[in-house]
């Protein structure tokens, strides 16, 4: 007879030979589950309302299995059925895995295969070479859930468990699972762990939920935060005195700063070196991969991180110092690019505490104001080459 954990890791495997995409927490707390169920169904655990504890100390023969009975009967602090899923799923969960997988493989059910990625190393996969245990367990599933009679223990666990995994969408049509849900109700409450399997799946999806939901809210304040500096500085650059150009060489830095062809020429390429960063920034932070990495307010709060830089390069390139002609023309793009879109990150990371403020701003200048932001960049790139080629000339 298979156990919990076999049964669940080949219901896992789909046609295409590849395991389905379940939620990492969520296997994790089912295979913690399943662990639990094998020791209960063989008389070595039991659970009440409040705890889960051993009945009887006898290993079971599985090593796995053993060790987590080891593991409840060493606990001086009862805990309950909850409890020990959740601590099962964080520290013993690979371990699960992996010895019911080597079991599968030892049955003759699955196959490891070993794919090499170039020099990438080898992955690891596992596909079903006996299709007949499998369709058996789902067999199972679909007799029990169609069925009004009075099912085995072990079926409603393995339900649970499935339900848990948020498998049935692949064992069922949408209109079998509507047909089928008062029936899954039903059985839900007719075993203890299975029941606390699926409500710690619940929890940790829940928690998982909230630190998603909190990390762009974290990261809007910073948006925020940087986007205030990034637009005084910028305004700082536009209304301060401009510093005079001193007559001659002196031991300042400022004069060789202002004075000194290759300071002028160094600061002028950082100075278009974090600009071209800050706009790949800005074009990156689109992309769908890109949220891998912490998604577009981590790449705006790097974008005006760079934006603050430039601005404190520019003093050292300029001191502050508008130009003329087509020299006053880049100034002013270059800093109502700035202050365009320091506004713009105002708007994006201000916006929650606008709207508790009870204070939305109109959509038009919502949209307007990025839109600003990106018009002044037009301007920039001829700028920039008639700017240089008027150094290097003249």
């Amino acid at each position: 007879m298979l156990t919990f954990t076999e049964e669940l890791l080949l219901l896992l495997d789909n046609q295409d030979d590849v395991f389905l995409p379940v939620e990492k927490n969520t296997i994790n707390a089912a295979l913690a589950g399943a662990a639990l169920m094998d020791l209960a169904f063989a008389g070595r655990i039991d659970t009440d309302l409040d705890t889960l504890f051993v009945c009887d100390r006898k290993p079971v023969g599985v090593s796995m299995l053993d060790s987590i009975l080891a593991r409840i009967d060493a606990r001086a602090k009862p805990a309950d059925t909850q409890a020990w899923i959740k601590e099962l799923a964080a520290a013993e969960s690979p371990e699960i895995r992996e010895q019911a997988l080597a079991s599968l493989g030892k049955r003759g059910l699955i196959k490891k295969n070993r794919i090499k990625l170039l020099w990438l190393g080898r992955s690891r996969t596992y596909s079903t070479i006996n299709e007949n245990e499998k369709q058996s367990v789902k067999q199972r599933i679909r007799d029990v859930l169609f069925s009004d009679d009075i099912p085995d223990p072990r079926d409603i666990a393995l339900v649970c468990l499935v339900y848990a995994c948020n498998l049935l969408a692949d064992l069922f049509t949408k209109e079998e699972l509507k047909n089928i849900q008062p029936r899954i109700k039903q059985l839900l409450v007719m075993d203890l762990i299975g029941r606390e399997v699926t409500r710690a799946v619940v929890d940790i999806e829940r928690s998982i939920l909230k630190a998603k939901r909190a990390r762009p809210v974290r990261l809007q304040k910073y948006l925020l935060s940087f986007s205030i500096v990034g637009g005084i500085v910028a305004m700082f650059t536009l209304l301060a005195p401009r510093v005079q150009i001193p007559d001659q060489f002196g031991p300042f830095l400022f004069e060789l700063l202002w004075l000194d062809p290759i300071w002028q020429q160094w600061t002028g390429y950082l100075l278009l070196g974090f600009s071209a960063v800050g706009l790949l920034i800005a074009f990156v932070s689109k992309k769908r991969w890109f949220a891998r990495l912490g998604g577009s307010i981590l790449g705006k709060i790097v974008h005006v991180g760079l934006a603050i830089c430039c601005v404190l390069i520019l003093f050292a390139h300029t001191g502050f110092r508008i130009g003329a002609n087509l020299n006053a023309a880049l100034m002013f793009c270059y800093l109502a690019t700035l202050i365009s879109g320091a506004f713009a990150g105002i708007l994006i990371g201000g916006g929650t505490r606008l709207r508790k403020m009870g204070f939305k701003p109109p959509k038009r200048i919502r949209l307007g104001v990025p839109k600003l932001h990106r018009f002044t960049l037009f301007p920039m790139p001829a700028l920039l080459i008639i700017h240089i080629l008027i150094v290097y000339l003249y």
